[in-house]
């Protein structure tokens, strides 16, 4: 069963990095805090199954440890290989396809 809001809401919690300011206001010097987002730009797709959308195009995902799979399987991450075939003795190459659509992929099978 997918989680609550009330069980997303208990795993809440306030982030470790703070930024603030002193903004004088009427003679009075109040501290302000300013969020901490990061915004990572790269192509993380490695070798694609689907064409991608042109950058003009693309917009901004918000991953968190909910979501990750959904966004990895979207993606549809993957990497093309060629690797020393070590079932012949014959010095051939085989190819390896690796395709990625949860963190689980990245575990030792």
């Amino acid at each position: 069963m997918a989680p609550s809001v009330h069980d997303k809401l208990k795993r809440v919690r306030k982030p470790r990095v703070h930024i603030t300011y002193e903004v004088e206001t009427e003679g009075a010097v109040e501290e302000k805090e300013l969020p901490f987002v990061v915004g990572v730009i790269g192509d993380f797709s490695g070798h694609p199954t689907a064409k991608l959308k042109p950058l003009k195009d693309r917009k901004f995902v918000n991953i968190d440890r909910d979501n990750i799979n959904d966004v990895m399987k979207q993606m549809t991450p993957g990497l093309n290989l060629r690797v020393e075939n070590t079932l012949k003795d014959d010095g051939s190459e085989m190819p390896v396809q690796l395709k990625f659509e949860s963190m689980d992929d990245f575990d030792p099978a």
